[in-house]
This record gives C-alpha cells, structure tokens and sequence, in this order.
C-alpha cells in the first residue's frame, strides 16, 4: 500500500495541475488577517471570489478602484470575498508581512471584507504568479474561472460573477 501511495504522489507532482484543478483551501498566512480570519468552511453555500494583490504592484492603484466597483455590485448578491496581499519578488517579507500598511490601504478603498496577508504561501498553494489574479468558485467550492493580469478585470470575469449570483445560480443549471 506504500508504494501505491508513493507512486499516485509522485504522478500527482509529475502532472500538471490544470488550471481548474486548485481546491478552496484557504491557509493560515504567517502575516495574519485584515478584517477577521476566514475559513474554507465558512465559504461554502455561496460563490466566492479570491483575489490577489499586491501593494507594491505597479497595476494596484488602476486596479483596486476597479476591484472596489465590482465587490460594490456582487456583494449585495451573496458573492464573498478574500483578498490576500502577497508579496513581490525581492520584496523584504518583513515589509510584506506589516500589515499597517495593507490595513490602511484596505481602510481607505473601503474593504470590510477578509484580507489575508500572505506570506507566499497561499500565493504558492493557489499558483498565483501575477498580481491581480482572480479565482472564482461556485457554491460548491468548484472553481470555475481564473483569470491574472493587468487586463484580469474583464467582461468575462463579470460575466461569470452574473451567473454564480444570478437567478440561474440556484437551478442547477450552471454548467462549467
């Protein structure tokens, strides 16, 4: 039995996940929460959609008025939110894990919803390699859209916000 499990871990490694294939499993981030702490089991029953940000990013102050807009417009509808703060390349995780700064930055845009302040672990556990990365999942804690970039808000994103909040969201007629 050891050695199946040892060869499934070590086909899990060789394949490639897909970019669908990344489960909601939130993390405890050494730099803690903004916000209060969010856990994965607090997050089913409704979509959720987990973006990551950096303060550092050159795209953050284009980016986070537009990501104000659309929480703005989804929240009311049973969207929940996380957002993590990760950290750049060469950044000093001292700085990066100083959540005054993030905490100012989250006050300021207006943000009541949960901001973790990311270590680079979940940045790493959800294969975040660009800032802002957008993950939608449905009620079911499927994932169904990601997207990063500058150009990562987009029609499509909000198209499928629309639907995981819609009417059609409760039928069972979402389809991937």
């Amino acid at each position: 039995m050891h050695s199946l499990n040892r060869v499934l871990a070590s086909l899990e490694e060789a394949l490639p996940m897909s970019s669908l294939d990344v489960p909601l499993t939130l993390l405890d981030p050494e730099g803690g929460w903004i916000n209060a702490p969010v856990h994965v089991h607090d997050l089913r029953g409704r979509p959720t959609l987990l973006y990551f940000w950096s303060e550092l990013s050159q795209t953050n102050e284009q980016q986070l008025p537009k990501i104000k807009t659309l929480l703005d417009e989804f929240l009311p509808k049973g969207l929940q939110v996380v957002g993590v703060h990760v950290p750049m390349a060469g950044e000093d995780l001292e700085h990066a894990l100083d959540t005054n700064d993030i905490e100012a930055i989250v006050k300021r845009m207006g943000f009541r919803h949960p901001v973790a302040v990311d270590d680079g672990s979940m940045e790493q556990a959800y294969g975040v390699n660009d800032v802002p990365t957008f993950l939608v999942y449905d009620a079911f804690g499927i994932l169904r859209f990601r997207v990063s970039g500058e150009d990562a808000l987009n029609v499509e994103l909000r198209r499928i916000l629309e639907r995981l909040t819609g009417p059609e969201a409760n039928t069972g007629a979402f389809a991937p």
